[in-house]
């Protein structure tokens, strides 16, 4: 099994292992109230939108007892999950990833726009090209099985919460291929693409370039295509995504 933490890879034997117990095993001799310890001592507020409260309540009992100062709230409507986001905005995301396909981006976009300092974990068991792509444009920062065992989720709760994105096996390819098209933009289309993710219009975009508000809708054109996107909100989430693709840890 392979990890990266902070842009390296290391191979990890055994499915209990984990980057940030081997980031902290020095230090904390690998004792569970070492990541209480990292996280400040605070409690970690984490929200569960699911489709079965049976899941959610083996969740819980199964996450607190591996993950000392965990807080989990459940939730099956939308209402009722802004109502807990407002109350806790950097709260970490559990969402059912096999809802509703609109309903789930609808909820991760406005959860994007209204929430940008909650982390975001998707459990499904099966995905396709473009659905990895619109959710991990939509500031998810993991997707775990559905099946997967208690330790996998906890190792992936404790990733996402030092910084790092975690995938399924090869998933982490797919999204690799996604961010080289961040790299693959000419100079101009980058100063557009990151003037767009700081939200400049195109007037403001043309005024800041000293080009015409009709060169800038064509440049951005020519980036949806590249990027595969179809929006500015999606091609602005990409590139916010891009700077953290080196963290990545592997199921």
């Amino acid at each position: 099994m392979m990890f990266a933490l902070f842009g390296i890879y290391v191979e990890c034997p055994g499915q209990m292992a984990s980057p940030l117990f081997y980031a902290a095993r020095n230090n904390f001799s690998g004792h569970e109230g070492a990541f209480y310890f990292l996280m400040g001592g605070t409690v970690m507020q984490v929200i569960m939108f699911d489709r079965q409260s049976i899941f959610i309540h083996g969740m819980k009992i199964s996450l607190q007892e591996h993950i000392p100062g965990i807080d989990i709230s459940a939730v099956s409507q939308a209402d009722d999950l802004w109502r807990q986001l407002l109350r806790y905005p950097d709260a970490l995301l559990i969402l059912d990833g096999e809802m509703d396909y609109g309903f789930c981006q609808w909820v991760l976009q406005e959860k994007y726009q209204q929430f940008p300092d909650s982390k975001g974990i998707i459990v499904a068991n099966t995905h396709h090209h473009a659905w990895l792509r619109d959710m991990m444009a939509l500031n998810v920062q993991a997707i775990v099985s559905r099946t997967a065992s208690i330790e996998i989720f906890v190792k992936t709760i404790r990733s996402v919460m030092s910084g790092l994105i975690c995938l399924p096996g090869d998933w982490r390819l797919e999204y690799e291929q996604e961010k080289c098209g961040v790299d693959n933009l000419s100079h101009r289309q980058r100063e557009i693409l990151t003037l767009l993710a700081n939200g400049e219009s195109n007037k403001e975009i043309g005024r800041a370039l000293n080009i015409s508000a009709g060169t800038v809708k064509a440049h951005l054109e020519s980036l949806y295509r590249r990027l595969d996107v179809r929006n500015r909100t999606q091609a602005a989430m990409l590139l916010n995504t891009r700077d953290v693709s080196s963290h990545i840890c592997l199921e």
